[in-house]
């Protein structure tokens, strides 16, 4: 009997521990930045708007000073003044983030956050860039048969009838490949 009494209070104790307004937990939890939009004012007198995170890409529109724009996420691509990262904006376009000021947190980094391998298939040794172009700097090059860590993918220069471009990670910063030269282990990456 008196084993029962203190069994019955152990589990309303456990029980009344374990009720918790929802509103506190609502209030406690972290809102998740993979869901929340990024937002970025435009500091530039105008910026130009690219269909790529490169300015050798198409320009898709551009924007005004003091423009807030979505970001969804951001990569590594060519430098402009001293800054090698560009936003991608709500509409899947691509701005410089030279001439944005961030509103509130930074973007994250686009992908999903796995690394994804690819295996170099060129006759000779593939053109490592800074960005989705080959009009962008080569900066090395990849032999042929190595592997490389991939990132993600975006649609830009088409070369021998293949538009997508990796980004690599890693020890390469975030530099470009194009894809006609990779094949794929395994699945693809995700789209940046």
């Amino acid at each position: 009997m008196v084993i029962r009494r203190h069994a019955r209070k152990i589990a309303l104790a456990i029980g009344t521990a374990t009720v918790i307004p929802l509103g506190l937990i609502a209030a406690a939890a972290p809102a998740q930045a993979s869901h929340a939009p990024y937002e970025g004012k435009v500091t530039a007198s105008s910026l130009n708007v690219r269909s790529a995170p490169t300015g050798a890409s198409s320009k898709v529109g551009s924007l005004s000073h003091g423009t807030t724009v979505r970001i969804q996420c951001k990569v590594f691509g060519p430098s402009v003044s001293g800054n090698s990262l560009w936003y991608k904006l709500g509409n899947g376009n691509w701005v410089t983030a030279r001439y944005v000021s961030n509103v509130g947190s930074a973007p994250r980094f686009c992908g999903s956050g796995q690394e994804y391998t690819g295996t170099v298939v060129s006759r000779t040794s593939l053109a490592v860039r800074s960005g989705p172009n080959t009009a962008n700097a080569r900066v090395s090059s990849a032999p042929r048969g190595q592997e490389l860590a991939l990132v993600c993918k975006v649609n830009s220069q088409s070369i021998d009838g293949n538009p997508r471009w990796y980004q690599l990670t890693g020890d390469s910063g975030g530099q470009w490949v194009s894809a006609r030269y990779v094949s794929n282990v395994g699945s693809a990456p995700p789209y940046c």
